[in-house]
């Protein structure tokens, strides 16, 4: 009787983000998929993404409570892959993947590294050194990149691995047919986090003609006390609602007249797919990376020049004007459920690290 193809994910845990989310969908797949799946968690932090329960957890005990150890990592991460003896590796982001390449020196197991960072993203110093000598003494076997150029951007730094383009997963996605769109545009997404751009939406929307729609922000832990100063500075707290952590964010999207993603950078927005798949009508900033993977303009969504908030409060203003514009680009975007299938996506990742 041919044995499952085992499979030992490290990532760096199971609470609220996007990596944390990619690599959850990722495990949870290959386990449906006839994959027996370990998944070491290399913070322990509160859950917010759940593991199928046949999936075994390890977490750490005593360490990585708000920092990263490294030496106990690589100790650690060694000990347990010696121990479940798996078929390979998946680690997720580059700085931990130099833990893994470093922890996995002298032993026969390929491990494979699900990059997620912005090819316009660049580790600091010490880190930057840390990457390039771990991975000079042991580089991965292979790189999944999210997205193409991301996909261009590897290559080049992982000259002696092979690195192909598989995205994210899509998850399920509920759809609520009773639940009626409202006057109100939507964006998700951590909120202290810079390069999610909302500061830039919400110059945006102080430029729409419209004066009755609502701008509702999900997400993050964070109260996001500057956007909050922000809106009150620009005169418009009345018509902006931060949401909060929302455990349960597909009637959210369900509601949604508009869907919105003003990012700066992305590895791949997860949201805007999620949203996309939800039949919102999307509109994005031409930011790298991940919007011309998944928009074509005007068919599926609307891309507008990145950083440009007068464009964005322009083509805001057109979709709110054109409730058929909106409905059509709506019903088009629900073929990302296709391309981002996860069926189709763990079967390129079995493929890519041999597990058949």
């Amino acid at each position: 009787m041919k044995t499952k193809p085992k499979v030992f994910f490290i990532a760096p845990a199971l609470s609220m983000g996007g990596m944390e989310r990619a690599s959850v969908n990722t495990a949870n797949g290959l386990h449906d998929q006839n994959c027996e799946v370990i998944f070491l968690s290399l913070f322990k932090k509160e859950h917010f993404f759940k593991l199928n329960p046949k999936i075994k957890l390890i977490e750490p005990e005593g360490f990585n409570i708000t920092s990263l150890s490294f030496m106990k990592s690589i100790s650690w991460i060694r000990k347990e892959v010696k121990a479940y003896k798996p078929d390979s590796v998946i680690v997720f982001n580059k700085l931990y993947g130099a833990l893994v390449a470093l922890a996995l020196k002298g032993i026969d197991i390929p491990f494979y590294l699900s990059e997620r960072s912005s090819p316009l993203f660049h580790w600091k110093f010490p880190f930057n050194i840390i990457n390039k000598v771990a991975y000079e003494i042991n580089p991965p076997q292979g790189v999944i990149a999210q997205t193409q150029i991301a996909a261009d951007y590897q290559k080049k730094y992982f000259k002696k691995s092979e690195v192909k383009v598989i995205p994210n997963i899509l998850r399920s996605i509920e759809v609520f047919p009773e639940i009626q769109r409202e006057y109100h545009i939507l964006a998700v997404g951590r909120l202290n986090d810079y390069l999610k751009g909302f500061d830039l939406l919400l110059e945006a929307f102080t430029l729409l003609n419209n004066q009755t729609w609502e701008l509702h922000i999900a997400g993050g832990d964070e109260n996001g006390e500057a956007l909050k100063q922000q809106a009150s500075k620009l005169g418009i707290s009345d018509r902006v609602k931060f949401l909060g952590k929302v455990k349960n964010i597909d009637p959210v999207y369900a509601k949604a007249g508009l869907f919105v993603i003003p990012s700066r950078s992305e590895g791949f927005p997860n949201a805007l797919a999620e949203a996309m798949a939800a039949g919102c009508c999307c509109v994005a900033f031409d930011f790298i990376a991940g919007p011309r993977d998944m928009i074509t303009d005007n068919k599926n969504g609307v891309i507008v020049p990145e950083g440009d908030i007068r464009a964005l409060a322009i083509a805001m203003d057109d979709l709110i004007k054109n409730a058929n514009k909106r409905h059509t680009l709506g019903e088009n975007a629900q073929q990302i459920k296709i391309k981002l299938n996860q069926k189709v996506i763990i079967e390129r990742i079995k493929q890519f690290i041999n597990a058949k």
